[in-house]
């Protein structure tokens, strides 16, 4: 089925801080699917804009600042690969969610993405639920509920702020959302092993074209983003079962 046979009824608005609906910027060099993605998108209450191609899309990303973007991979000139890994290495547009819209359904290519920082993974054709229901998980404020704040030693995440701060003194951990997800999940969840399925229901729905590698990856994003501060050495692979976050003061040390 067609994306455009698959247009339901809107799923409301979401907004941001400023109350207008939240911007997302759909790049693909094809006119048909870029403006049948855009027609969906609006459908369910999101504000687009639209670019052609990487240039385009960064000048587009500089001025306006978008809540997300959908990326083609390849395009003429510069291909989506080449933005997302420009993006994600300036600090000013690092945290901003990148989901990368392709045809390419190789794993290796799923893999290849998300190690550069894409925060998600679709590919043509892409169901209109399937769409708004993943980018309304990257965009929402309170994807995991709960109220306050979790704190092991000097490590300590808020839920509300949507922040990672630890060392002393105190710093910021960059985290993108599903990196701060599978860290909140861990640490709800202190000295448990957690099967890397576990993971996927709590961070992904249990989406079945998301497997454990994926998991992997983001261990990984994780654990890169911990070692400045010492905590990286807190989440143990068990071998053949998934994941242990230690909670011991020690763990860390």
């Amino acid at each position: 089925m067609t994306l455009a046979a698959e247009v339901g009824e809107g799923n409301g608005t979401m907004e941001s801080r400023n109350g207008m609906p939240k911007k997302i910027l759909v790049v693909d060099d094809t006119v048909d699917f870029r403006e049948l993605l855009t027609a969906v998108l609006e459908h369910a209450g999101f504000q687009c804009v639209m670019a052609d191609n990487a240039e385009q899309a960064r000048l587009i990303i500089e001025e306006e600042r978008p809540d997300i973007v959908l990326l083609d991979w390849v395009m003429p000139g510069v291909s989506g690969v080449e933005l997302l890994r420009y993006l994600k290495s300036k600090v000013t547009f690092a945290q901003i969610p990148i989901v990368m819209v392709t045809s390419r359904d190789r794993e290796e290519d799923r893999l290849r993405v998300l190690e550069l920082g894409a925060d998600d993974y679709l590919v043509k054709p892409v169901k209109p639920p399937v769409l708004i229901a993943r980018i309304e998980a990257l965009l929402s404020q309170g994807a995991i509920s709960a109220d306050g704040m979790i704190k092991i030693a000097d490590l300590v995440l808020d839920f509300k702020e949507q922040t990672v701060m630890a060392g002393v003194p105190s710093a910021r951990v960059e985290l993108g959302r599903i990196a701060f997800r599978i860290l909140a999940f861990f640490m709800s969840n202190p000295d448990v092993i957690l099967g890397r399925e576990a993971v996927l229901r709590q961070v992904w729905g249990g989406d079945d074209k998301v497997g454990g590698r994926t998991v992997d990856v983001y261990v990984r994003h994780l654990r890169k983003a911990l070692e400045p501060c010492g905590h990286h050495h807190r989440i143990e692979t068990i071998r053949g079962q998934g994941y242990r976050f230690l909670g011991s003061t020690q763990a860390a040390s």
